[in-house]
């Protein structure tokens, strides 16, 4: 069983349990760690996403690639997943949680479909799921991604195009935050906001430097991250600005900027 080692590392976690079953043991913050994920952001659909949120086939490639393998991904209807599952396992799959979106595995059906279920070790969560086809079905989209591991011939996957991306990225990430920082904003829009502008410089920037053993400067973007969870959980009524600190959080950015440039 593999576990969940940092913040919403369920996929991360998920393609270590896949990786299993060809023989590799490696645990989610390795594989993170070797694909350099700490220093990788992007903005994909208008939305800004780093470290865990870096999901999907293209970005697993990254590791799987280099080692001979890869990762295929097919988008299935619902009405077929099931059959589709049946002869394509191990195979990993977002269901609806109450807590949003989550990567399972599906193992096995043996009159339930059968998934191994990514949790932190002391979570005290169910380590495996059983769905019937119909208890499955209401857990999905109408639509579904389901990502199977091959294996193919290895090659080597240049980071530097990523990297100097990264660097792009985070400093657009900062300054479309600080413009919509200064103005006032609709109050329940930062809420819509949180997983399209504020989450990888204010969370998940922040795991990977923690992941990372930069802990002095995971610990400066925490403080910031107590100004901005100060202000989402007051009235909203005026500027971000006025409550979080845009000059520390370009200083910080740039510092995680220079902590990129490292790795080229």
């Amino acid at each position: 069983m593999k576990y969940m080692h940092f913040k919403a590392s369920c996929s991360y976690a998920a393609l270590a349990e896949m990786m299993a079953s060809y023989g590799i043991h490696i645990e989610d913050y390795q594989i993170a760690m070797e694909m350099k994920l700490p220093w990788l952001f992007a903005k994909e659909d208008d939305a800004y996403i780093a470290g865990p949120m870096l999901q999907g086939a293209k970005w697993f490639n990254l590791w799987l690639v280099p080692r001979g393998y890869r990762m295929v991904e097919e988008k299935i209807n619902r009405d077929q997943l099931c059959q589709y599952l049946c002869t394509h396992k191990p195979a990993m799959l977002g269901i609806q949680t109450p807590y949003g979106k989550h990567a399972v595995v599906f193992m096995d059906y043996d009159g339930k479909y059968r998934f191994m279920n990514p949790t932190h070790e002391s979570s005290g969560e169910c380590t495996e799921l059983s769905f019937s086809e119909e208890e499955l079905l209401s857990l999905v989209d109408r639509e579904i991604v389901v990502g199977v591991v091959v294996p193919a011939e290895a090659e080597p996957q240049p980071l530097a195009s990523n990297l100097n991306n990264s660097i792009s990225v985070i400093r657009e990430n900062y300054s479309d935050i600080e413009a919509y920082a200064k103005e006032k904003q609709d109050p329940d829009s930062y809420l819509s906001m949180m997983n399209v502008l504020f989450r990888p410089l204010f969370l998940d920037g922040i795991t990977m430097l923690e992941l990372s053993g930069e802990t002095d400067l995971a610990q400066e973007f925490t403080s910031l991250q107590q100004q901005f969870m100060s202000f989402m959980r007051g009235p909203r009524t005026e500027e971000m600005s006025k409550t979080v600190s845009l000059s520390k959080l370009y200083d910080l950015t740039e510092a995680y900027v220079e902590l990129i440039q490292k790795q080229l």
